[in-house]
């Protein structure tokens, strides 16, 4: 294997250590371990940032003119990135619902229980799903998956839209969007917080794109290795603050820090031996973020029908390493075996999924070589 692209394997790194952070903030919370990465729920509202920025430097060139993709073709490619990974994850998530209902006695109805495998696998959400199979979560069988149909539909929208300008575009929904995220706070997991997931969806996403379409404004001394570890401790000081954040400091990040450290991210070198480990990072944050949750329900339902208690010094580290190697086992046995196959079959459709060479964009002063099998 070459040696990876040194701007894009920052932002690998930094994917890699916020969905590790999240794994680490749910596992705190379902364990009942108090103060354990409080605040990595915002690494979701990063995830976003990053999306929107990756995708831009992704399709940047294809959204209009001579071979431009149309809205069926770009849903395609977002499906197969997407999916297979979510596929995965209902079905585990699935066999311990069955598994621990007819254990417990506790059995939803089929019908509820089809229906909740259902929408899951098309990745729409469940918004009366009932308590007896994971509600009021409205992915019951995968909690954290409504990030995902939120970062599919804010894709969808975004893709609609390309045929406005998308620096204005970008400003407007920002404008927009961020002081709702201030007034309704962040959600979108339960039916309670469900619609606030939208501006804080677009938000982030938008700009994401704006960092894209201004970059050549940023001064590069604003986005320097020093900004880049500068905005890299704030995220692992806040994200690891025992406490939770005040509203106005989440805005704080999602508005300044989340996007500081993405631009920069992009711009900075990293040596070829971090670079590899930060390429790892990347390649494994989306299994183990869209994973870790029927992972988590099966370690700690066998651990806890073979201990009957709840040990979280050994669950959580038990939990820490079955998800890191499960999700390795899936990115390597089954996502992207799978992509490839549907790539050789439909290589009109998929190129940008297997293409080996990259393309490379100006930003600012400098230039971004990214190979679309990054893409996120």
């Amino acid at each position: 294997m070459g040696a990876p692209r040194h701007h894009y394997a920052a932002l690998d790194g930094v994917r890699g250590f916020a969905a590790l952070s999240v794994m680490i903030f749910h596992l705190g919370h379902w364990l009942d371990v108090p103060g354990l990465a409080v605040n990595s729920g915002l690494a979701v509202d990063l995830f976003f940032c990053l999306s929107g920025y990756v995708l831009s430097l992704s399709y940047g060139t294809r959204m209009m003119g001579q071979g431009s993709l149309s809205m069926g073709q770009f849903l395609f490619r977002r499906l197969v990135r997407l999916m297979p990974v979510i596929v995965v994850a209902t079905v585990i998530g699935a066999a311990y619902v069955l598994s621990r209902g007819h254990l417990n006695g506790e059995v939803a109805s089929y019908g509820v229980f089809l229906t909740a495998v259902l929408l899951s696998l098309l990745d729409i959400p469940y918004l009366s799903a009932p308590r007896v199979i994971g509600g009021p979560q409205v992915f019951p069988l995968n909690g954290p998956q409504y990030s995902l149909f939120l970062e599919l539909f804010i894709n969808l929208f975004w893709w609609a839209t390309r045929r406005l300008d998308q620096r204005y575009l970008s400003l407007a929904i920002i404008v927009i969007c961020l002081p709702l995220v201030g007034i309704y706070g962040l959600g979108g997991d339960v039916p309670a917080t469900f619609l606030s997931g939208f501006p804080r969806v677009g938000a982030s996403f938008f700009i994401g794109v704006a960092l894209y379409r201004f970059a050549p404004s940023i001064p590069a001394v604003m986005t320097g290795r020093i900004t880049f570890v500068a905005s890299l401790s704030v995220m692992a000081l806040l994200f690891f603050w025992p406490y939770a954040v005040s509203r106005g400091v989440e805005l704080a990040w999602i508005a300044v820090f989340s996007p500081l450290l993405v631009i920069s991210g992009a711009r900075v070198r990293l040596s070829s031996g971090l670079s590899r480990i930060s390429l790892l990072g990347g390649e494994l944050s989306y299994p183990l973020y869209a994973l870790h949750y029927p992972v988590f329900c099966w370690v700690n339902g066998l651990f806890q029908a073979t201990m009957h208690a709840r040990m979280a010094q050994i669950e959580a580290p038990l939990v820490l390493v079955m998800a890191i190697a499960i999700s390795f086992g899936v990115l390597k046995g089954i996502d992207e075996p799978l992509r490839q196959v549907i790539s050789s079959r439909y290589p009109g459709k998929i190129a940008a999924v297997r293409a080996p060479a990259p393309v490379v964009y100006p930003v600012g002063e400098t230039s971004i070589a990214i190979s679309a099998r990054q893409e996120r």
